[in-house]
């Protein structure tokens, strides 16, 4: 998992493939049919690599010697490599010439005098390479440590980023076994996929490690770290595990460990295959490594999303490191075990791993209620897959920029709600059965959506394929609008489909195979599901007459409800009694309806004016604060923002009251949270008495370190950097450079962000250029301050400013988006504008697919505030 990011590319540089990915997305693994750039009739079979990286020259060199399979006879030779220099070249022991290099292509290409006949040979390669500061590639991490300034080295090779390695047949469908030496330094550790089988003394006072050899398995997932690391070791179901971090650090890395063993052990019973290799080291890299990456037996972590302080972390970075590690380990089966053939499949891997982790996740912590709260991510995707410029799950990757841009909320999270509904639809049984015959059919090797759909019918006996076909590759999803009627003492309920669009004026006819649950909304458990295959159908529910029924039952499925009038009424009458997921759901599609022009905001606010002031259910309330922050995004610059500020705080001071600052004995893991979110929202949105408490509170913790409790670090900080003078600026800035942990340090660069003073929050997007933290994470800086500072226009000028010197510091895989991420802040239409004319003149084409979309919310933005606004201050006028 290249932790998400929400960002898509055009088809870029003409780049060929053998075959259009899209006309085979739906067909069996075929390695001859697998798109991509090179040639299939030469296979590699294994890799002997030796490095020898030297940090303080930030190269490296290196030899490798490949196990080719020529399945036909060949006169050239083409693989991957990108920011090599081949020095050296044989093929089975004979020199050749050394290769023509395409930076362009990123390949390199041999040109045989005496063609390969077909059969096994060998290529050898010596080569140098360079070691970079961003996570792309052999990259060098420097970071602080109780003992003073260190580096280490790491990898992050997925997706296209092996070639910066070492040169190798750079896709997916290539698997290969590895075998890697490395030259480590005296007082260091290296960490790889495999144990360790051997080490030789070297001259220098280090050692030659050489790592046992690999399964078979794509070029991304290979790993290599190396520095002065503890270990902290583990075992589970005879597989040694180990969290390795960075000095000072090693117990910090427990929960993670007994988190780990829960995990190994579910995932072997569930699958039906046990994790196949010796050991499984989970890595904390401090710094600018973004998120997570599933390297197989060597997964790599931001440490701020695998270490857990008891006596400093809040009860949020606990379910993170728990969900994280879960999702991971999933790819261990799911990515690892068994690959996608080529990068169109890409949510084979992040899509079920992310529904996968979200179960374990659910399995082992139940009082965290995390399928209810994933409706946030599930809202996410949805309102991204309703506009015209969104993607099907499957979509055609013709190139690396495109595979690189393919980890967005679609591929993820979308890919997670169809599992989800897919699940519900065929039952848990068996669908974990269909998921062992799958796993069990192409273990170690590659696959298709096809492979698993096939897999799917097969145990469940249902057409599968057919289902899911909608909804893997065609864009968007539907709304059910439901109408009921009584006929001879029954409830007839007519459904009907349509295509759900956000600011699409013209949005083209789909239609989808659809799960619907239906139950009368006096009774839930009476749960019916009928598939809903055409435009319309009329199902008779069993039960009593005449009372409102109620759809998507549980929230499992991936659509919107639009109810007829009547039974909107009644729901909203009785919304205080239905299950929390039905309260959410139906609060999550009035909101869309709001915005697809479809209801009237004073509808959704009417719901929200229901809640009871005892309300505990932290999905719900989280579901209200992220539309009521919409429409106060909205009303940004208008004269309605103070009334409508005024309404939202005395809604969020119910909660607090029943809360309080100070956690309860016993209580709740969900309050613990809503307590910290409704306090960061209230001193967010300027409540005179949170934000007193929160500068006194954080006085103290100057003075006291330990008074002030994990889960209330954040937000006090927030609040504090929110109405900052320039003297507490100064002290959190001081704050944030002697951190020493990345949750500690982002604490606090994260206040900073949120400031209002805009002559203050110009010295916070200075810090972006600065070298005070990892450069992936000053140019967030920027971001920040556009969304959490509330300036956009600060932000944004400063990034059209400062836009060469931001470039340098981003990494390969953020350059397309990083703009238009500043600008999606905006809701004026002429931003949109802006933004076009600025991303065409300054980066390449690939940049502007992300620029369409970015755009599209934009105007979209823009439309939906002129009208609703005049509504929405209506009605909170008539609320006093």
């Amino acid at each position: 998992m290249r932790f998400l990011k929400l960002r898509l590319a055009l088809p870029a540089l003409g780049l060929a493939l053998l075959a259009s990915p899209w006309t085979r997305a739906e067909e069996p693994f075929s390695f001859a049919q697998t798109p991509g750039k090179l040639p299939k009739d030469v296979i590699p079979r294994h890799y002997a690599l030796t490095l020898r990286p030297d940090v303080a020259s930030l190269a490296t060199e290196g030899e490798v010697a490949i196990e080719l399979e020529a399945v036909k006879g060949t006169s050239e030779l083409v693989l991957n490599a990108l920011d090599l220099d081949i020095t050296a070249a044989a093929v089975d022991g004979a020199s050749v010439a050394l290769p023509a290099a395409d930076a362009h292509e990123q390949t390199i290409r041999f040109s045989l005098a005496r063609p390969l006949a077909p059969g096994a040979h060998t290529l050898k390669l010596g080569f140098r390479g360079k070691i970079v500061r961003t996570a792309q590639g052999l990259y060098c991490e420097k970071y602080n440590a109780p003992s003073g300034v260190r580096q280490m080295l790491g990898t992050q090779l997925e997706s296209t980023d092996a070639r910066r390695m070492f040169p190798c047949w750079d896709e997916p469908v290539f698997r290969s076994t590895f075998q890697l030496t490395v030259a480590v330094p005296a007082g260091q550790i290296a960490v790889s996929n495999m144990p360790v089988e051997s080490e030789r003394p070297r001259a220098d006072g280090g050692r030659d490690v050489t790592f046992r050899r690999t399964p078979a398995m794509a070029s991304y997932l290979v790993v290599l770290c190396m520095g002065e690391f503890e270990v902290l070791r583990g075992e589970v179901d005879g597989v040694q595990l180990g969290i390795v971090t960075t000095e000072g650090k090693r117990e910090q890395g427990r929960y993670a460990l007994e988190a780990t063993k829960e995990i190994v052990h579910y995932y072997n019973t569930y699958f039906g295959v046990k994790y196949p290799l010796p050991k499984l080291d989970l890595i904390a890299v401090p710094g600018g490594f973004q998120g997570a990456m599933e390297n197989w037996g060597g997964i790599t972590f931001n440490e701020a999303i695998l270490l857990f302080d008891p006596a400093t972390s809040s009860q949020e970075t606990k379910e993170r490191v728990y969900a994280v590690i879960a999702h991971e380990i999933a790819h261990q089966w799911f990515g690892d075990l068994v690959t996608m053939a080529w990068w169109d499949n890409l949510w084979l891997n992040e899509g079920f791993a992310s529904w996968m982790g979200t179960k374990a996740t659910d399995h082992f912590n139940p009082a965290w209620q995390v399928w209810l709260r994933a409706n946030a991510q599930k809202q996410a995707a949805m309102d991204r897959d309703a506009h015209r410029t969104t993607h099907a799950i499957q979509q055609a990757i013709h190139n690396e920029d495109e595979a690189a841009d393919a980890f967005d909320s679609i591929t993820y999270l979308k890919g997670q709600g169809f599992l989800r509904m897919l699940e519900t639809y065929l039952g848990e049984d068996t669908f974990r059965a269909g998921i062992r015959n799958y796993i069990a059919k192409h273990a170690y090797g590659s696959s298709t959506t096809a492979d698993l759909w096939s897999a799917l019918e097969e145990s469940s006996g249902k057409p599968v394929r057919a289902l899911a076909a909608n909804w893997t590759e065609q864009p968007g999803f539907p709304v059910v609008n439901v109408a009921t009627r009584t006929a001879d003492g029954r409830t007839l309920v007519t459904l009907t489909q349509d295509h759900f669009t956000l600011n699409d004026p013209a949005p083209a006819p789909r239609n989808w195979k659809i799960p619907v649950t239906l139950a009368p909304s006096d009774d839930p458990s009476k749960v019916q599901t009928f598939l809903l295959e055409t435009a319309q159908d009329t199902t008779v529910l069993a039960g009593p007459a005449g009372g409102p029924v109620i759809a998507n039952i549980g929230n499992t499925g991936f659509f919107r409800v639009a109810y007829s009038p009547e039974n909107t009424k009644a729901l909203a009458t009785r919304f205080a009694s239905l299950t929390d997921s039905d309260r959410l759901n139906l609060l999550s599609d009035t909101g869309a309806l709001v915005d697809a022009g479809r209801a009237n905001v004073a509808a959704y606010l009417e719901l929200v004016s229901r809640i009871d002031r005892e309300e505990t259910s932290l999905a719900l309330w989280q579901q209200v604060i992220d539309d009521l922050d919409r429409l106060d995004d909205l009303e940004r610059d208008r004269p309605g923002r103070p009334a409508f500020r005024r309404w939202f705080m005395a809604r969020l001071r119910e909660p607090l009251s029943r809360l309080g600052w100070d956690a309860r004995s016993g209580e709740a893991s969900t309050d613990a949270l809503l307590r910290t979110l409704v306090i960061n929202r209230l001193g967010y949105l300027g409540d005179g008495a949170v934000v007193a408490e929160a500068r006194t509170r954080f006085a103290r913790f100057l003075r006291e370190p330990d008074s002030l409790a994990g889960n209330l670090r954040t937000p006090v900080c927030a609040i504090v950097g929110r109405h900052a003078d320039a003297e507490t600026w100064e002290r959190l800035h001081a704050l944030a450079r002697a951190a020493r942990g990345i949750e500690e340090q982002r604490r606090y660069f994260g206040a900073l962000q949120y400031v209002a003073d805009p002559a203050l929050a110009a010295r916070t997007l200075e810090l972006s250029l600065l070298d005070e933290q990892s450069t992936t994470f000053a140019v967030r800086m920027v971001t920040g301050v556009a969304y959490n500072g509330d300036q956009p226009a600060l932000a944004w000028d400063f990034a059209r400013a400062h836009a060469d010197a931001l470039l340098a510091r981003l990494p390969a895989f953020s350059r397309n988006t990083y703009f238009s991420g500043v600008a999606r802040a905006f809701n004026d239409a002429a931003r949109a504008d802006e933004l076009e004319v600025f991303i065409a003149a300054k980066l390449p084409p690939e940049a502007r697919t992300e620029t369409e979309r970015a755009a599209d919310q934009i105007r979209f933005k823009s439309a939906l505030k002129q009208r609703i606004l005049p509504e929405l201050d209506a009605w909170i006028a008539k609320q006093g």
